[in-house]
């Protein structure tokens, strides 16, 4: 639960700064959790025996829900695209992620990196 206050905290901040230059968010941001159980807890205030535990802090994440802020989607592990910045990947997940970022490897760009390596 730790990582998605982080990733609240972030959002809010984010979306604040985008604010000071204009640029105001009409909608809800997405942040994709492979963890089912902390979406439904998230979303559920009502209070479970098993969650007790958790701070109060905590909350606020699902006050950033009810106020639009975040939204929180189920995205399965495999498809992680934050894991090419946290973690360490085999070569064939690393490309798999890569291109679902869109960044192409530098060998596919050919001549363009060469002519911009003369300059």
């Amino acid at each position: 639960m730790s990582r998605h206050l982080e990733a609240t905290t972030r959002t809010i901040w984010l979306r604040f700064v985008l604010d000071d230059f204009g640029e105001m968010q009409s909608e809800a941001t997405p942040l994709f959790c492979d963890n089912m159980s902390a979406i439904s807890m998230a979303k559920n205030p009502v209070f479970h025996q098993r969650t007790r535990h958790i701070n109060r802090r905590y909350h606020f994440i699902r006050e950033a829900l009810q106020e639009g802020v975040i939204n929180m989607q189920f995205c399965r592990s495999e498809e992680q695209l934050a894991d090419i910045f946290t973690k360490a990947l085999s070569k064939d997940r690393f490309k798999y992620l890569r291109s679902k970022l869109g960044v192409k490897p530098v060998s596919s760009l050919g001549e363009a990196v060469e002519n911009e390596a003369t300059y």
